[in-house]
């Protein structure tokens, strides 16, 4: 979540991943002369070079993993929308038409509408953005309170066939009533 935070948005960055390690474990690190875990990993990342010792991948930036001819707006995301946290699977930005101060989306870059539909990994790392995001909100925007939703299909008032994560900040007199919080959406 960091490297988005480091990188202009045209930046790129590089991994580089030993490939010639043959079991997992604690090795004595070579230069620093400490114990080191050391294991066989894949990041989600494209593999520009691949020999039998290394592989090195290229970062993809969170404007830069779209194609440009779709039109989701959640896969060509508008770069005006300001960016809080990136990992390999998702990302989170203020929402463009807030319902509150702060009001931010929690996205999977992988097109998917309904959250069911991602792997338990999506999913998991969408949970780890929105505690990461929401610390950031707590911040800046000075409040302790928030409604976490998802709207899966139409009839729960899902507009774009896109996964997202609603993390609203809540404030006091936002509402007439707060007493019940969600299921007083349902008359």
């Amino acid at each position: 979540m960091q490297i988005s935070n480091l990188l202009k948005p045209t930046g790129r960055a590089y991994f580089a991943v030993r490939r010639d390690i043959q079991r997992d474990g604690f090795r004595m690190h070579q230069v620093h002369g400490k114990p080191t875990y050391q294991c066989y990993v894949k990041l989600p990342y494209k593999s520009i070079f691949l020999n039998e010792n290394t592989e090195f991948y290229e970062y993809q930036h969170w404007n830069q993993v779209v194609e440009s001819d779709s039109k989701c707006p959640f896969c060509k995301v508008n770069p005006k929308l300001e960016l809080l946290a990136e990992t390999p699977l998702s990302y989170s930005v203020l929402d463009g038409f807030p319902v509150a101060k702060g009001h931010t989306l929690v996205v999977p870059k992988r097109h998917e509408a309904n959250f069911f539909g991602l792997t338990f990994e999506e999913q998991k790392d969408l949970v780890q953005v929105s505690d990461f995001v929401q610390e950031i909100l707590k911040d800046n925007y000075e409040t302790e309170d928030f409604t976490l939703g998802i709207n899966i299909g139409r009839n729960a008032g899902q507009r774009m066939d896109h996964t997202t994560i609603h993390l609203i900040p809540r404030y006091s007199g936002d509402c007439t009533n707060p007493k019940g919080g969600i299921r007083n959406i349902l008359k």
